[in-house]
């Protein structure tokens, strides 16, 4: 959950962000600065300022109970600033970041905004691979001190709103692995499902498409095709009708190692005269990583609906751009990023521990 703090809340935050920052930069700096640092920026005094400041918000992330991060927002007119942004490491890799973004990224559309922006410093590579994953691209340096160190952060910024609707294909009720949902599988200790839904940082709307009760997420809807028996296209296809963006990003249920990184080289590719925008692999096209106009919804449903056509088939009729996959280590991800878990050996591969089939 996330809420906005209060000021009655002031040293506790101060507490938990002093806590947070020297966890994350103590072995890179001297105790000195560190201490100058917490001592000018992390007091009760300081964060009762910046709770008072009508153009600051703070957003508290809670999980279980507790305080699990925060994050301070500036308004800037027309943009908004993320000045800070820290989540508990206890809850870093869970989701819970792609929670309190979610939430940052709902402020910036509500106050009508035109871009957010932030910091961050150049040899913090974990944390740049976390923003790039939710949309943030580097457009310039500043300067920063700690203490008697100054120090180089990069500028990164994005639009509140890719104008993109997240489709999440995942078909019917799992027959061809006996029943397993494989949304629901467990890859690295989360669900597939949980993995792709922080893929919603970019995405205006969330949809679930497919005929399984049990795959349910807050904040978005499950709809079902609209022209029956025809699978995967048959998906993306409901999924165009049932968008509120003139773009959809249509993922499989099964990839658990997409993230957005991999989507960023798509949202580029995206032109006037361009209907949709898809990855090649080895020759094969992989529609289900993959964006594509709402607008061929209606023309795809005409071709769709005498007999089922293939992606291919689809693809030869409207205007398609395919990009090479090797893009993808040029963002240092892996060859496995567009990995489907198609068959039982892909199961036991990859996946923690298989649930049982439902009977």
């Amino acid at each position: 959950m996330v809420r906005r703090a209060g000021l009655a809340e002031a040293t506790a935050l101060a507490a938990l962000g002093a806590r947070l920052f020297e966890e994350a930069f103590a072995a890179e700096n001297t105790p000195a600065d560190m201490a100058r640092y917490l001592a000018e920026h992390f007091t009760p005094q300081a964060m009762r300022a910046i709770l008072a400041d009508r153009a600051s918000t703070v957003l508290l992330l809670e999980a279980a109970g507790t305080s699990a991060g925060w994050a301070h927002l500036v308004d800037e007119g027309g943009a908004l600033e993320i000045r800070r942004f820290y989540v508990d490491p206890r809850w870093q890799g869970g989701g819970a970041a792609a929670t309190l973004m979610s939430a940052v990224l709902a402020e910036a559309r509500t106050g009508g905004k035109e871009r957010l922006w932030l910091a961050v410093w150049e040899h913090n590579r974990r944390a740049r691979a976390f923003y790039a994953k939710h949309g943030f691209r580097k457009v310039g340096t500043q300067p920063f001190r700690l203490g008697t160190d100054v120090q180089t952060d990069e500028v990164l910024s994005r639009p509140p709103s890719f104008g993109l609707t997240l489709a999440i294909v995942a078909g019917g009720r799992a027959r061809r692995l006996g029943g397993v949902a494989k949304p629901l599988l467990h890859v690295g200790g989360r669900p597939i499902l949980e993995r792709l839904l922080e893929l919603r940082t970019l995405c205006d709307q969330v949809l679930l498409v497919s005929a399984d009760p049990r795959l349910v997420a807050p904040g978005s809807a499950r709809i079902d095709d609209v022209l029956a028996d025809r699978g995967a296209p048959g998906g993306v296809h409901a999924a165009l009708l049932a968008a509120s963006q003139p773009w959809v990003l249509a993922v499989a249920g099964d990839m658990p190692f997409l993230d957005g990184r991999a989507v960023a080289p798509l949202l580029d590719a995206r032109a006037d005269g361009v209907d949709a925008v898809a990855y090649e692999v080895e020759g094969r096209l992989e529609p289900l990583a993959a964006v594509y106009r709402a607008s061929l919804g209606p023309p795809w449903g005409e071709l769709l609906a005498p007999e089922g056509r293939s992606f291919r088939a689809l693809w030869d009729r409207c205007a398609g751009r395919r990009l090479d996959a090797s893009v993808l280590a040029g963002a240092g991800l892996a060859p496995r990023t567009l990995r489907s878990l198609n068959t039982e050996e892909d199961v036991a591969t990859w996946v923690d521990a298989p649930p049982r089939p439902s009977r």
